[in-house]
């Protein structure tokens, strides 16, 4: 796991690559392992939650360098087990529609569109898997650190921190090479910077 991407931007990648293999799951119990990167046990609560809510198989152990996270034990201890993902990353299936108003004190992922009329704010960093017409705030929390990653923007209002600007941008081929490719909002002196996005999410 890497230890240097925030801890939203890991739960997303966790979100997508156990979607992408949930035949291959189907409705098991597995234990699994952890490694390269510490976690809280909030952070470890988020996880198990990340893999529970993208596949029919369910976490019973997860190892650590450390020690033995046990979730069973997790769950008699803590009550609000099940509202540490959305406290780490609020996931939202499927589009945001207009009049719709998502908040989170953390991150964000819309697994949709976000459309006009529509608006997501959060605290940490905000990731649209398809396009975003709306009203799209990140950084509350972390600054001018945050970043919004998406699909595609059109006319949409984008505001990282104290800092927003009218986004319409139009996908060429010398800019973004297939139709799968992700742009990138960030601050950068002051001013939002729009790039195509090379990362992995």
């Amino acid at each position: 796991m890497n230890p240097d991407i925030p801890i939203e931007q890991l739960l997303t990648s966790i979100c997508r690559k156990f979607a992408d293999s949930k035949r291959l799951f189907g409705d098991s119990k597995m234990a699994i392992a952890l490694e390269g990167r510490r976690l809280s046990d909030e952070e470890i609560e988020a996880v198990i939650q990340s893999i529970e809510r993208n596949c029919d198989a369910t976490v019973t152990v997860i190892a650590l360098k450390d020690r033995f996270f046990e979730k069973e034990m997790a769950q008699k201890k803590d009550n609000f087990y099940f509202e540490k993902s959305n406290e780490y990353l609020k996931i939202v299936n499927g589009d945001v529609s207009p009049e719709q108003r998502i908040a989170s004190t953390y991150g964000v992922l819309v697994t949709g569109d976000i459309l006009e009329g529509g608006s997501v704010e959060c605290g940490g960093n905000l990731i649209c898997l398809g396009n975003i017409s709306g009203s799209a705030t990140c950084g509350r929390r972390t600054g001018k650190a945050a970043c919004v990653i998406a699909g595609g923007i059109e006319n949409a209002n984008i505001t990282i921190g104290d800092v927003g600007e009218n986004f319409s941008i139009k996908k060429k081929k010398r800019f973004f090479s297939n139709k799968n490719d992700m742009i990138i909002i960030t601050l950068n002196n002051g001013e939002l910077d729009a790039a195509p996005f090379t990362g992995s999410i």
